[in-house]
């Protein structure tokens, strides 16, 4: 695919409807207290004032098959480019309905660069409107979905089962977007600047009130 039609593909994707959530681009991102994997009692407002942040719901540590499969796929994906992402100041935080023990032992098996946050209880997905299907007492997000939230905390986009090659791609031409620059992929970078990790960038909102 050549750029021109890469980026096109891409503004399609930022524009497309997702019908049957219960949120829309330019709604603010609901206040829902979650548990992350470091611990902390945190909030998908967290970031609100922060940063722009990528959630991704998506289905991998207690999940089978292709659903396994692609939810691995994307996190991998995420991961990634999680410098890219730290570069351009954008954090990035999985979201799973596995409980806090499933996501450490699966966090055990990789190595993510960012937070995970556990919506054991679903009060998130729910209050999103986000599909789950379920497999014997387990619950997982039927097909992965993909907030980009604003630092006003407005969603900038909705991209439902994202391609996992375009991801990271996807969610930097959103946030250029959406703060008014060209949303080109090329995302310029100082001479001899060191971006900070991404570990760094997503636990930035840690100390933040829940």
């Amino acid at each position: 695919m050549t750029a021109k039609g890469q980026g096109a593909s891409l503004q399609e994707e930022l524009d497309a409807d997702v019908p049957g959530l219960a949120v829309k681009v330019g709604d603010p991102i609901p206040s829902v207290g979650l548990r992350a994997s470091d611990g902390y009692l945190l909030n998908l407002r967290s970031f609100v004032g922060k940063q722009p942040v990528a959630f991704l719901f998506f289905a991998a540590p207690t999940a089978s098959g292709t659903q396994a499969r692609r939810g691995t796929r994307l996190a991998e994906s995420l991961a990634g480019g999680a410098r890219r992402l730290a570069s351009a100041g954008v954090a990035a935080i999985g979201v799973t309905c596995d409980n806090e023990r499933q996501q450490t032992d699966w966090i055990g098996e990789h190595r993510w660069p960012y937070l995970l946050f556990s919506d054991e209880r679903r009060s998130a997905v729910e209050r999103l409107g986000i599909p789950l299907a379920a497999s014997g007492r387990n619950y997982n997000v039927a097909r992965p979905v993909l907030l980009i939230v604003g630092r006003d905390g407005l969603l900038d986009a909705i991209i439902l089962d994202p391609a996992p090659e375009y991801v990271v791609d996807i969610v930097l031409a959103a946030v250029r977007r959406a703060e008014g620059r060209d949303p080109d992929l090329a995302e310029p970078r100082s001479p001899g600047t060191e971006p900070p990790s991404a570990r760094e960038t997503a636990e930035q909102p840690t100390s933040a009130s829940s």
